[in-house]
């Protein structure tokens, strides 16, 4: 195990919905929410990963058992007895925090700790976009401007493919055009579909990113992509959904569920480190802890004003 002073720790779309009562399975508060904390290791044994005391790192909070059939196969993040921190265990928001080496990374010495909390909800994307097998030429609709749905936008682009971002908020829409995002569309606006052909050149797009969870959104997804076309399903819904099954058939469609990620922090941290990914841009604002209930409920309340908030721990 590590001890690591944590100096910042993202606030992520779930942390809201365990605070709001919308996890039937958690309860608000539990040991400590968080788990988007980046810091600096304060004690360490000794370790193969070449591990250090004053070494800044990226914590990865997906904690499996390592004995079940998913972590046998090396899918540790669909691990039978998963515990992820901030919902299972203990948050990371907090002073010093205790976590398994395996799952502790080193951050180039170069990359502000700030632009470091992004490592975590990035690697989200990533691995969305990882089970969707999205490659160089191809068009991805992502669904949903948040954190999650900007930084698999970002991701696509490192891919070589071209994403096109749609949500309800003109505001979210609006930063990441101002971040380097050229498609985007209101979903407001209606004719969905005339917009992804006129953009795609008189196609549909090849991969379709759901990270809203929206009932709105995954009952027309058959009709955002071409035949033989991939969605993945990233944003959780917080009640039954309807899916047109018969539609998707029609297309034979490959659907995929992701949920956390495997092995894509190290592709994370090098994004963020080398500019890929506009991390200042997406970073709307850092508070203390003593802001942070109030942060949450404005974040609840105006989600337009904010894209990605960090807690800082040494404020």
């Amino acid at each position: 195990m590590a001890l690591i002073r944590i100096d910042y720790c993202g606030i992520c779309g779930t942390d809201l919905t365990i605070y709001q009562g919308k996890i039937s399975t958690l309860q608000y508060p539990i040991q400590g929410v968080g788990h988007e904390g980046v810091g600096v290791i304060e004690e360490i044994g000794n370790n193969d990963k070449g591990l250090k005391p004053g070494d800044p790192v990226a914590l990865e909070p997906y904690v499996p058992c390592g004995t079940c059939h998913m972590c046998n196969v090396k899918r540790p993040n669909n691990c039978e007895n998963l515990r992820v921190c901030g919902a299972h265990r203990k948050g990371m928001m907090a002073e010093y925090f205790l976590h398994p080496i395996a799952l502790t990374y080193k951050l180039p010495e170069t990359l502000d700790l700030r632009q470091a909390a992004l490592v975590e909800p990035l690697s989200i994307g990533l691995h969305a976009l990882t089970r969707s097998g999205v490659k160089q030429g191809e068009f991805c609709v992502i669904f949903g401007a948040g954190a999650i749905g900007l930084l698999a936008s970002f991701g696509c682009l490192s891919y070589g493919a071209t994403p096109l971002l749609i949500d309800v908020l003109q505001e979210r829409l609006d930063r990441a055009r101002e971040l380097g995002i050229k498609h985007t569309y209101l979903f407001t606006e209606g004719k969905i579909e005339e917009y992804l052909r006129g953009t795609c050149g008189g196609v549909l797009p090849d991969v379709m990113l759901d990270c809203t969870g929206s009932p709105a959104v995954i009952a027309i997804m058959h009709n955002m992509v071409r035949h033989g076309g991939r969605i993945t399903l990233v944003g959780w819904p917080r009640k039954l959904v309807e899916v047109n099954i018969d539609g998707c058939m029609r297309k034979e469609l490959d659907i995929y569920t992701s949920i956390n990620s495997v092995a894509n922090f190290p592709e994370a941290i090098k994004l963020v480190s080398n500019g890929t990914v506009p991390a200042n841009g997406i970073i709307s604002r850092v508070i203390n802890v003593e802001e942070f209930e109030e942060t949450i409920e404005d974040i609840v309340n105006n989600p337009g004003n904010h894209l990605k908030v960090l807690v800082s721990l040494r404020e």
